[in-house]
């Protein structure tokens, strides 16, 4: 069976549900919308965790619930907010969030997750990330770049094109900052992109990593991205204990 680190639930930094109320709103990228809450009590987390978000008396039904998980996108340095980005989508949960006015109230808690960054900072660190699953790396970037963290890191973001792709601005930034940093994009369907346009296969890995298993890979997105990248590592020769893995449900 293999060993990976999969939404493995951690004691919750808030141990029961707290209210919070919408202090932001805007839409990022492309059927991308990043909302900032304000939390009424103090809580903590670890960059890569995510929180479970609870609309109270949404204009839309959902099925499948008002409550959601989503990656916590700000940095743990970043006090009394939590950030979140989402894709719309035309589930009833999602018509709500997008609706919703800024002030309104809403539930936040518990925070949980295990995909969070290692304690030995001395292993390079290849975070693979396919479209909304940048989230949880934007949090650990944030948070190294801050701190002045030593890891060294890169980030291989693929998305179908640069126009629903999140925080590429940002990535940049990150990139002119931090010495430790490496960005590889990739845009499948960008007819106007001129940089790489692969898939993440097992080639596009051992090309740009050649020494395979002197590094750590976190892979986040949908599920299927996540699977299919999961099984270019291992034909790539990536040893499984090299591989930690966090899935997208419920889009």
């Amino acid at each position: 069976m293999i060993a990976l680190y999969h939404i493995i639930a951690q004691k919750s930094r808030i141990l029961s549900r707290m209210k919070g109320k919408i202090i932001d709103k805007k839409e990022i990228a492309t059927g991308t919308l990043q909302v900032t809450f304000a939390a009424a009590e103090p809580f903590t987390f670890k960059a890569g965790q995510y929180v479970f978000v609870t609309l109270i008396n949404p204009p839309y039904f959902d099925e499948r619930s008002s409550k959601r998980h989503f990656s916590i996108v700000n940095s743990p340095d970043e006090k009394g907010i939590i950030t979140i980005a989402t894709r719309l989508r035309d589930s009833g949960f999602k018509k709500s969030l997008k609706e919703l006015p800024v002030g309104a109230e809403v539930e936040l808690g518990s925070i949980s997750g295990s995909f969070v960054l290692p304690d030995d900072t001395a292993k390079p660190l290849v975070f693979i990330a396919g479209g909304i699953g940048i989230t949880p790396y934007m949090s650990m970037l944030k948070y190294a770049a801050e701190n002045k963290l030593p890891y060294r890191i890169t980030l291989v973001y693929s998305n179908r094109d640069s126009s629903s792709s999140a925080y590429l601005q940002e990535l940049a930034n990150f990139k002119a900052q931090m010495s430790n940093f490496k960005l590889i994009l990739t845009m499948t369907e960008d007819p106007d992109w001129s940089g790489e346009k692969r898939k993440i296969d097992a080639g596009f890995i051992k090309e740009y990593f050649p020494d395979l298993n002197e590094n750590l890979y976190f892979v986040v997105g949908p599920p299927p991205m996540v699977e299919a990248v999961q099984k270019a590592l291992l034909e790539a020769g990536v040893d499984i204990e090299n591989i930690s893995i966090e899935n997208f449900t419920g889009y």
